[in-house]
């Protein structure tokens, strides 16, 4: 055996279409939270030279093949709703995916968020190739399988007979892995999201309230306007993609509002600049998974004031902010005691706790861990 042969390359396959505006941020498109811890994570892989990583990505219009940050993109035909939004398209574009989860030379495929997408990867990827599968949690319902019953009954039966099948699922937080059937367990692990921390720093400059989130029920932005009106003489900013379409009466309502400033579209690069000259940041959402704007608040050394998600008792445990319990009176007082001594003080707890949590760099040591581990008794690489 040559001792002297390079180390073999992993191939490393993700599957989130929505991504492909985080790697060209020339490209118009809306994406989550999910789409920007895969983003992060896939960069970060491909830097280490050690993997052959692909990202499959939808439709804009690029060409089908790209390389973008190290990263290999693939473009899934039939993906853009807006060109194609036939009945038959829908049939095409499964076909598509079909066809690209089989062209796939990966040794593991990741994808995240409950989908029928994940029942694809692992009846053709796995069952029918071997390879391994990979399901990171984007959502607390994620982890709640009964909750797609009655909200998408074919995604349910999917997900339900795919979710254990999966070789490795990825919780975002201890609460999350609690919530999985106990038969998940064995093959569930916590890896909390990342993102580079190089520009982790708190500025002096304090101008606005932020909000940042789609138009999406569950995100109650009514309450961020609500909060405005109890505070006039306050600046709110809130970035809300897709506030273009859909709930007419809110829009007009927000956009009404003297001292709230409404954002349809920000680039993702410029997006820390906000959470940099914020006050505080807030969330108003009924649930989330872990939310990647509460690590860009922490980033910023910005205080989050959270109506109800708090995941892990993160809020509380290392004193981020405040966590108000759907409390507009707590809120309203949060906001009014945050002078600049408090902003400094809450600022310097998230600047370490997100050091401590949430590099990229100690993410990337522990997919690592989990690729070795899943690919152990598997002959993997291209030779």
């Amino acid at each position: 055996m040559d001792s002297t042969r390079a180390p073999r390359t992993i191939g490393v396959t993700f599957f989130m279409k929505d991504a492909y505006p985080l790697f060209n941020q020339e490209c118009a498109g809306m994406f989550g939270g999910a789409e920007v811890d895969l983003y992060f994570t896939a960069c970060a892989l491909a830097r280490t030279g050690r993997y052959c990583v692909t990202f499959i990505v939808g439709d804009y219009g690029q060409p089908d093949v790209e390389t973008r940050e190290g990263v290999r993109l693939v473009r899934l035909n039939y993906s853009n709703l807006a060109r194609y939004n036939r009945w038959y398209h829908k049939i095409f574009r499964r076909l598509y995916i079909v066809r690209e989860l089989l062209r796939d030379r990966a040794d593991v495929l990741i994808t995240k968020t409950a989908s029928d997408t994940l029942a694809l990867m692992v009846f053709f990827c796995k069952l029918l190739q071997g390879k391994k599968i990979v399901f990171k949690l984007g959502s607390d319902i994620d982890a709640d399988i009964g909750f797609w019953k009655h909200r998408s009954p074919l995604i349910y039966h999917l997900y339900k007979y795919a979710l254990p099948l999966a070789d490795a699922v990825v919780c975002q937080t201890q609460a999350q892995q609690q919530m999985l059937a106990p038969r998940l367990a064995a093959r569930s692990l916590v890896i909390k999201n990342g993102f580079p921390l190089a520009h982790a720093r708190q500025t002096p400059e304090r101008e606005h309230i932020l909000w940042v989130a789609r138009l999406d029920y569950m995100k109650r932005p009514e309450l961020f306007l609500q909060l405005a009106r109890e505070l006039p003489d306050e600046r709110f900013v809130m970035i809300m993609p897709g506030s273009g379409q859909g709930r007419p009466d809110l829009l007009s309502s927000l956009r009404a509002a003297h001292n709230l400033t409404l954002l349809a579209s920000v680039r993702f690069g410029d997006m820390q600049d906000y959470f940099n000259k914020a006050k505080c940041f807030v969330n108003t959402s009924t649930f989330e998974g872990f939310p990647n704007t509460f690590i860009q608040a922490c980033l910023a050394g910005t205080p989050i004031l959270s109506f109800a998600v708090n995941p892990d008792n993160c809020i509380g445990a290392y004193e981020l902010g405040c966590w108000c319990r759907n409390s507009m009176e707590q809120a309203v007082g949060f906001i009014k005691s945050l002078d600049q001594r408090a902003i400094r003080r809450f600022g310097q707890n998230a600047l370490r706790y997100v050091r401590e949590h949430h590099d990229i760099v100690d993410k990337i040591t522990q997919y690592e861990q989990l690729f070795d581990g899943l690919l152990r008794t598997k002959s993997i690489g291209r030779g």
